[in-house]
């Protein structure tokens, strides 16, 4: 089972995919690069803020 895993995982990482991105700043119509990257470190800051937050509950309740 492991190998036909191995197998599969080998098979789609060489495959290559068509990418149909377009960057931040055409796509946000409007929207300057400074601001994008406001909004990028504001919302990266929140995440990680959630993110101790729960990591800390659940570490204080696994250790107690």
């Amino acid at each position: 089972m492991i190998k036909i895993f191995l197998l599969v995982i080998i098979f789609f990482s060489n495959l290559s995919f068509p990418v149909y991105a377009r960057c931040a700043v055409c796509y946000t119509n409007g929207l300057s690069g400074a601001s994008i990257a406001v909004i990028v470190i504001i919302s990266s800051a929140l995440i990680l803020f959630i993110g101790n937050f729960f990591l800390k509950k659940f570490l204080d309740k696994l250790g107690n």
